[in-house]
Protein backbone atom coordinates (compact mmCIF):
# COMPACT_ATOMS: atom_id res chain seq x y z
CA UNK A 1 0.00 0.00 0.00
CA UNK A 2 1.14 3.30 -0.76
CA UNK A 3 -0.09 6.44 1.47
CA UNK A 4 0.44 9.87 1.54
CA UNK A 5 1.19 10.99 5.28
CA UNK A 6 0.75 14.90 4.69
CA UNK A 7 -1.60 15.23 7.45
CA UNK A 8 0.93 13.65 10.12
CA UNK A 9 3.87 13.78 8.75
CA UNK A 10 6.13 17.40 8.65
CA UNK A 11 6.76 19.95 6.13
CA UNK A 12 6.20 17.95 2.74
CA UNK A 13 3.89 14.41 2.45
CA UNK A 14 6.00 11.58 3.29
CA UNK A 15 5.46 8.70 0.38
CA UNK A 16 5.59 5.63 2.33
CA UNK A 17 5.43 2.07 0.25
CA UNK A 18 4.28 -0.67 3.28
CA UNK A 19 2.21 -3.88 3.49
CA UNK A 20 -0.83 -4.40 4.67
CA UNK A 21 -0.16 -4.68 8.09
CA UNK A 22 3.49 -2.40 8.73
CA UNK A 23 5.89 -3.12 11.14
CA UNK A 24 6.14 0.15 13.44
CA UNK A 25 8.86 1.76 15.83
CA UNK A 26 7.50 4.48 17.83
CA UNK A 27 10.20 6.36 19.76
CA UNK A 28 7.66 7.96 20.85
CA UNK A 29 5.11 7.24 24.61
CA UNK A 30 2.45 9.82 23.08
CA UNK A 31 2.50 7.91 19.64
CA UNK A 32 2.36 4.28 21.26
CA UNK A 33 -1.28 5.40 23.03
CA UNK A 34 -2.27 6.41 20.43
CA UNK A 35 -1.38 3.47 18.40
CA UNK A 36 -2.83 1.47 21.35
CA UNK A 37 -6.14 3.31 20.85
CA UNK A 38 -6.30 2.52 17.56
CA UNK A 39 -5.99 -1.72 18.12
CA UNK A 40 -2.77 -1.96 16.44
CA UNK A 41 -1.09 -4.79 17.30
CA UNK A 42 2.35 -5.02 14.82
CA UNK A 43 4.64 -2.67 17.16
CA UNK A 44 8.12 -3.75 17.27
CA UNK A 45 9.83 -1.07 18.98
CA UNK A 46 9.17 1.07 21.65
CA UNK A 47 10.96 4.01 23.39
CA UNK A 48 13.03 3.04 26.82
CA UNK A 49 10.54 4.98 29.48
CA UNK A 50 10.09 4.99 33.20
CA UNK A 51 6.18 5.69 31.58
CA UNK A 52 3.46 3.95 33.46
CA UNK A 53 1.58 5.22 30.48
CA UNK A 54 3.15 2.82 28.12
CA UNK A 55 0.13 0.47 27.03
CA UNK A 56 -0.28 -2.77 28.48
CA UNK A 57 0.03 -3.97 24.93
CA UNK A 58 3.66 -2.97 24.56
CA UNK A 59 5.37 -3.60 27.82
CA UNK A 60 7.23 -6.84 26.37
CA UNK A 61 8.17 -4.83 22.97
CA UNK A 62 11.80 -4.49 22.42
CA UNK A 63 13.31 -1.26 23.40
CA UNK A 64 14.40 1.16 20.92
CA UNK A 65 16.54 3.90 23.54
CA UNK A 66 15.82 7.14 24.82
CA UNK A 67 12.90 9.37 22.91
CA UNK A 68 15.24 12.47 21.91
CA UNK A 69 18.48 9.65 20.93
CA UNK A 70 17.31 6.25 20.35
CA UNK A 71 19.24 3.73 19.20
CA UNK A 72 19.99 3.28 15.36
CA UNK A 73 21.41 0.35 15.10
CA UNK A 74 18.35 -1.61 16.96
CA UNK A 75 15.90 -0.13 15.06
CA UNK A 76 17.67 -1.11 11.81
CA UNK A 77 17.93 -4.52 13.24
CA UNK A 78 14.46 -4.78 13.75
CA UNK A 79 13.20 -4.25 10.12
CA UNK A 80 10.57 -1.86 10.50
CA UNK A 81 8.27 -0.82 7.75
CA UNK A 82 8.12 2.18 9.44
CA UNK A 83 9.30 4.52 12.25
CA UNK A 84 7.20 6.86 13.43
CA UNK A 85 8.61 10.09 16.25
CA UNK A 86 7.51 13.58 17.17
CA UNK A 87 7.71 16.48 14.64
CA UNK A 88 9.39 18.76 17.24
CA UNK A 89 12.51 16.07 16.63
CA UNK A 90 12.77 16.10 13.48
CA UNK A 91 15.94 18.02 13.06
CA UNK A 92 17.83 15.90 15.28
CA UNK A 93 16.36 12.68 13.88
CA UNK A 94 15.56 12.53 10.50
CA UNK A 95 19.49 12.48 9.08
CA UNK A 96 20.03 9.98 10.79
CA UNK A 97 17.32 7.95 10.05
CA UNK A 98 18.28 8.63 6.42
CA UNK A 99 21.59 7.74 6.55
CA UNK A 100 20.69 4.43 8.43
CA UNK A 101 17.69 3.50 5.61
CA UNK A 102 15.23 3.62 8.05
CA UNK A 103 11.95 4.75 6.77
CA UNK A 104 10.55 7.33 9.24
CA UNK A 105 7.69 9.77 9.39
CA UNK A 106 7.17 12.59 11.84
CA UNK A 107 3.50 13.17 13.52
CA UNK A 108 3.05 16.53 14.91
CA UNK A 109 2.48 16.39 18.32
CA UNK A 110 2.90 19.87 18.81
CA UNK A 111 -0.84 20.88 19.03
CA UNK A 112 -3.99 19.00 19.59
CA UNK A 113 -4.96 19.60 16.57
CA UNK A 114 -2.55 18.52 14.78
CA UNK A 115 -2.23 15.34 16.96
CA UNK A 116 -5.66 14.61 15.76
CA UNK A 117 -4.55 15.15 12.12
CA UNK A 118 -1.85 12.49 12.91
CA UNK A 119 -4.36 10.22 14.31
CA UNK A 120 -6.62 10.37 11.19
CA UNK A 121 -3.91 9.68 8.71
CA UNK A 122 -2.76 6.44 10.86
CA UNK A 123 -6.15 5.44 10.99
CA UNK A 124 -5.83 5.45 7.21
CA UNK A 125 -2.75 3.95 6.85
CA UNK A 126 -3.36 1.19 9.55
CA UNK A 127 -6.99 0.51 8.40
CA UNK A 128 -8.27 1.78 11.85
CA UNK A 129 -10.69 4.35 10.18
CA UNK A 130 -13.42 3.69 12.82
CA UNK A 131 -11.22 3.99 15.18
CA UNK A 132 -9.42 7.05 15.01
CA UNK A 133 -13.15 8.30 13.65
CA UNK A 134 -13.98 7.07 17.74
CA UNK A 135 -11.06 9.33 18.73
CA UNK A 136 -11.77 12.27 16.71
CA UNK A 137 -15.64 12.17 17.67
CA UNK A 138 -14.62 12.35 21.34
CA UNK A 139 -12.72 15.57 20.36
CA UNK A 140 -15.31 17.60 18.67
CA UNK A 141 -17.67 16.18 21.30
CA UNK A 142 -15.59 17.62 24.60
CA UNK A 143 -14.47 21.04 22.31
CA UNK A 144 -18.74 21.65 21.57
CA UNK A 145 -19.28 21.21 25.37
CA UNK A 146 -16.35 22.79 26.73
CA UNK A 147 -17.42 26.02 28.37
CA UNK A 148 -15.49 28.51 29.38
CA UNK A 149 -16.44 30.87 32.07
CA UNK A 150 -17.30 34.98 30.51
CA UNK A 151 -15.34 37.51 31.68
CA UNK A 152 -12.49 39.18 30.78
CA UNK A 153 -9.64 37.17 29.03
CA UNK A 154 -6.92 36.66 31.14
CA UNK A 155 -3.05 37.39 29.56
CA UNK A 156 -0.46 34.40 30.61
CA UNK A 157 3.05 33.93 30.51
CA UNK A 158 4.31 30.52 30.01
CA UNK A 159 7.66 29.77 31.15
CA UNK A 160 9.22 25.96 30.99
CA UNK A 161 12.16 25.48 33.78
CA UNK A 162 14.91 23.70 33.46
CA UNK A 163 16.25 22.31 36.70
CA UNK A 164 19.62 23.65 36.16
CA UNK A 165 19.20 26.99 36.23
CA UNK A 166 17.06 28.35 33.38
CA UNK A 167 14.04 28.90 31.73
CA UNK A 168 12.24 29.48 28.44
CA UNK A 169 9.23 31.43 27.18
CA UNK A 170 6.43 28.98 25.34
CA UNK A 171 4.01 30.38 22.37
CA UNK A 172 1.40 29.46 21.33
CA UNK A 173 3.31 27.38 19.07
CA UNK A 174 4.05 24.95 22.13
CA UNK A 175 1.68 22.05 23.35
CA UNK A 176 1.18 23.93 26.67
CA UNK A 177 0.31 27.01 24.83
CA UNK A 178 -1.61 25.73 22.95
CA UNK A 179 -3.56 24.39 25.77
CA UNK A 180 -3.80 27.85 27.06
CA UNK A 181 -5.10 29.20 23.83
CA UNK A 182 -7.78 25.65 23.54
CA UNK A 183 -8.42 27.11 27.62
CA UNK A 184 -9.63 30.52 26.62
CA UNK A 185 -5.87 32.08 27.97
CA UNK A 186 -4.32 34.66 26.03
CA UNK A 187 -0.24 34.11 25.94
CA UNK A 188 1.69 37.27 25.97
CA UNK A 189 4.36 35.53 23.59
CA UNK A 190 1.47 34.60 20.51
CA UNK A 191 2.23 32.76 17.40
CA UNK A 192 3.75 36.06 16.03
CA UNK A 193 6.56 36.17 18.38
CA UNK A 194 7.93 32.73 16.93
CA UNK A 195 9.65 32.97 13.93
CA UNK A 196 10.86 29.68 13.72
CA UNK A 197 8.00 27.96 15.37
CA UNK A 198 9.60 25.88 17.81
CA UNK A 199 7.47 27.03 20.31
CA UNK A 200 9.68 28.29 23.18
CA UNK A 201 12.24 31.27 23.23
CA UNK A 202 15.14 33.11 24.87
CA UNK A 203 13.39 36.41 25.89
CA UNK A 204 16.05 39.09 27.28
CA UNK A 205 15.01 40.91 30.77
CA UNK A 206 13.92 44.18 29.09
CA UNK A 207 11.62 42.78 26.85
CA UNK A 208 9.93 40.29 29.88
CA UNK A 209 9.75 43.71 31.99
CA UNK A 210 7.62 45.03 29.19
CA UNK A 211 5.20 41.98 30.07
CA UNK A 212 2.85 42.22 33.17
CA UNK A 213 0.37 39.11 32.74
CA UNK A 214 -2.32 38.66 34.86
CA UNK A 215 -1.15 35.00 34.93
CA UNK A 216 2.14 33.08 35.12
CA UNK A 217 2.15 29.27 34.71
CA UNK A 218 5.38 27.31 34.93
CA UNK A 219 5.69 23.32 33.49
CA UNK A 220 9.10 21.64 34.31
CA UNK A 221 10.91 20.53 30.75
CA UNK A 222 12.03 17.32 32.98
CA UNK A 223 12.74 16.40 36.57
CA UNK A 224 9.86 18.65 37.70
CA UNK A 225 10.79 19.06 41.63
CA UNK A 226 14.38 20.53 41.15
CA UNK A 227 12.57 22.51 38.07
CA UNK A 228 10.70 24.44 40.26
CA UNK A 229 12.20 24.61 43.23
CA UNK A 230 14.51 26.77 40.68
CA UNK A 231 11.76 28.90 39.67
CA UNK A 232 10.09 29.47 43.36
CA UNK A 233 13.88 30.84 44.22
CA UNK A 234 14.20 32.96 40.90
CA UNK A 235 10.52 34.73 41.72
CA UNK A 236 11.42 35.14 45.34
CA UNK A 237 15.20 36.32 44.75
CA UNK A 238 14.93 38.23 41.12
CA UNK A 239 14.14 41.86 41.39
CA UNK A 240 13.25 41.56 38.02
CA UNK A 241 10.04 39.60 38.74
CA UNK A 242 8.95 41.80 41.36
CA UNK A 243 6.80 44.14 39.37
CA UNK A 244 5.04 41.87 38.18
CA UNK A 245 1.45 41.83 39.38
CA UNK A 246 0.73 38.07 38.59
CA UNK A 247 3.95 37.50 41.59
CA UNK A 248 2.42 40.17 43.96
CA UNK A 249 -1.43 38.87 43.96
CA UNK A 250 0.29 34.91 43.79
CA UNK A 251 -1.06 34.17 40.91
CA UNK A 252 1.84 31.83 39.42
CA UNK A 253 0.57 28.31 38.83
CA UNK A 254 2.80 25.43 38.62
CA UNK A 255 1.35 22.42 36.16
CA UNK A 256 1.83 18.77 36.76
CA UNK A 257 4.02 16.89 34.45
CA UNK A 258 1.53 14.30 33.76
CA UNK A 259 -0.42 16.37 32.37
CA UNK A 260 1.54 19.21 30.98
CA UNK A 261 4.55 17.59 29.18
CA UNK A 262 6.19 18.61 25.73
CA UNK A 263 3.76 16.81 23.50
CA UNK A 264 0.19 16.13 23.26
CA UNK A 265 -1.21 13.72 24.51
CA UNK A 266 -4.40 11.66 24.70
CA UNK A 267 -4.80 13.28 28.26
CA UNK A 268 -5.05 16.85 27.02
CA UNK A 269 -9.00 16.91 28.18
CA UNK A 270 -7.95 16.35 31.81
CA UNK A 271 -5.25 19.50 31.23
CA UNK A 272 -8.03 21.59 29.89
CA UNK A 273 -10.10 20.62 32.87
CA UNK A 274 -7.03 21.65 35.33
CA UNK A 275 -6.33 24.77 33.28
CA UNK A 276 -10.11 26.43 33.54
CA UNK A 277 -10.47 26.92 37.35
CA UNK A 278 -7.23 29.12 37.23
CA UNK A 279 -7.86 31.13 33.85
CA UNK A 280 -11.40 31.65 34.92
CA UNK A 281 -11.92 30.97 38.24
CA UNK A 282 -14.45 27.94 40.11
Amino acid sequence: MILSLSGCASNTAVQTTVNSNPKIVSTSVAICEILDKLGYDNVIGVPETSSESMPERYKNVTSVGGAMSPDYEIIKSLSPDLVLSPKSLEESLANNYSAAGINSAFLDMSSVEGMYSAISSLGDLFGREKQAQILTDEYNNFMNTYKQNQGSEKSVLILMAFPDGFYLVSTENSYVGNLVKLAGGKNVYGADADSDNTGVLQVNPEDLIQKNPDIILVYAHYSEEDAFSYMKNEFKTNDLWQYYDAVKNDKIYYLPSEKFGMSATLDWMEALDYLKPILHGE
